[in-house]
């Protein structure tokens, strides 16, 4: 059994993260599959060619069969992403503004076009929102899920925000997967899934909290695979509004704040302090980027060149309770704030009850967890969305146009060096701005008992139930 960390709040719809949760649990696949290092390789499409500046083309791998027993050919896979780009809410990855055409060349071939030259568009095709589905899948009222892949693992039974129940796929395109099946359990209460990996009661829990860590550490049973996320926490600010839409008042927050004693407190040295969004030894972060080095001398002064005065400046930390360790993180903040002079009240609440204001820009702070690859391999689509002034996703209402003239540059870099160089630029000059307070880059640990194999972590948590895994 597997316990997942999250349950599916938007039926399954691809262009929700529920997709990811699709992907995990070895079920959907897509297009193409990125490296750790950022390049595509082939997964559904053998081979892909770029035959214009803005038109891509697919060559789909032959012989693959959805659960369904019917064919995954051109006609299939353009129906399945057109779905996706009428989708109300559009997809980060893989939305109208990115992409404005995909149509069956013939049965083997797919062709997408796009509004601009995008050199990305092979990493957008690994997003698990672009997964493709039989068209059965789309024939309701909401997405099914039952027998409509192509992966290793379909879908035979689901309890609604409870579990999912998957079996081999004997059918499967990339040969016999090992395991029979297994039991995906939506589990949000971190200590409760350190509990049932400890008991025996899962096999896999994945995305073990900081603060659980210890408990599992020496237990003979149960192995904890720790890797290097590509996801940052961070402070987000609300720039749009006061007292944030000061810089100043910005600034003096994040020289306050002590991230490198968060790190070993909170998080118990499985993150490390934040020098900007991206992990130093990214090829996309800033160069020579360090953690800021807190000031609480500085950070008074800057709060008095702002024309605050001592004592009168105060705001609202939305702390959203999915993950376990923002409780003591935003208590650790309230605390170190309170040494400049800065009330800081906590509200709380699940990330689903907390977003629609937050993406309203109804909040002045909040912390959150965010990955930066979850678009594509590449932190472009992440810099796109969350900090350019018409980004889908710019909660902190962050708006600069050397920003975005820098992003554009970026976009429009085919050499990955280069445009990795560009992408560091921005990292700093949003770290820089302090938009947002960068907190920890996180780890992703899961714990696996003794008796798995085959089992391998993937950075981006794309991926657990593969055709590898199994069981002793």
């Amino acid at each position: 059994m597997y316990d997942e960390f999250v349950a599916p709040v938007a039926a399954w719809a691809l262009e929700s993260d529920d997709a990811q949760i699709f992907s995990r649990a070895g079920c959907a696949e897509t297009l193409t599959h990125n490296n750790a290092d950022g390049t595509s390789i082939p997964w559904l499409a053998e081979s892909w060619t770029r035959v214009s500046p803005t038109v891509w083309k697919f060559t789909l791998r032959k012989d693959v069969k959805f659960q369904d027993g019917t064919a995954m050919d051109a006609q299939a896979v353009a129906g399945a992403l057109n779905h996706l780009l009428q989708a109300k809410v559009p997809a980060r990855s893989f939305n109208p503004k990115s992409v404005s055409a995909v149509q069956a060349v013939d049965a083997g071939t797919v062709e997408i076009t796009t509004p601009a030259p995008d050199v990305l568009l092979p990493l957008r095709t690994a997003s698990p929102n672009t997964a493709i589905l039989s068209p059965k899948a789309y024939q309701g009222a909401q997405l099914n899920i039952q027998g409509t892949c192509t992966g290793p693992f379909k879908v035979v039974k689901e309890v609604p925000g409870q579990s999912l129940q998957v079996v081999r796929n004997d059918g499967y395109w990339g040969g016999k997967p090992a395991l029979a099946g297994a039991e995906v359990r939506f589990v949000a209460a971190g200590p409760t899934r350190v509990t049932q990996v400890r008991t025996g009661e899962a096999d896999i829990a994945a995305v073990v909290p900081a603060v659980s860590v210890a408990a599992l550490q020496g237990d003979s049973n149960v192995k904890l695979e720790k890797i290097q996320s590509p996801r940052t926490a961070v402070m987000l600010l609300n720039n749009s509004r006061a007292p944030f839409n000061n810089p100043a008042v910005r600034k003096a927050v994040q020289r306050a704040l002590d991230i490198s004693a968060i790190a070993k407190s909170i998080y118990h040295d499985v993150a490390t302090p934040a020098t900007g969004p991206f992990a130093p030894n990214d090829p996309w972060a800033a160069q020579g980027s360090q953690p800021i080095a807190p000031s609480l001398d500085e950070a008074k002064s800057m709060l008095a060149q702002a024309g605050v005065k001592p004592g009168s400046l105060s705001f609202t930390l939305v702390a959203y309770t999915d993950r376990p360790e923002f409780a003591d993180l935003a208590a650790v903040i309230q605390d170190q704030l309170s040494k400049i002079g800065v009330k800081v009240k906590i509200k709380t609440g699940s990330n689903a009850a907390v977003q629609p204001d937050l993406l309203a820009g109804n909040f002045e702070a909040a912390l959150f967890s965010r990955g930066y690859l979850i678009d594509a391999a590449d932190p472009l689509s992440y810099l796109r969305s969350d900090w350019s002034c018409k980004g889908g996703f710019n909660i902190a209402h962050y708006c600069d146009s050397q920003t975005d003239a820098l992003i554009d540059k970026a976009a429009a870099t085919e050499d990955a060096d280069a445009r990795h160089q560009i992408e560091g630029q921005i990292a700093q000059k949003v770290q820089d701005d302090a938009a947002g307070v960068f907190l920890v880059h996180e780890s992703l640990v899961t714990a696996v008992r003794s008796r798995v194999q085959g089992f391998k972590p993937d950075p981006r948590n794309f991926f657990v139930l593969t055709k590898e895994l199994s069981v002793r």
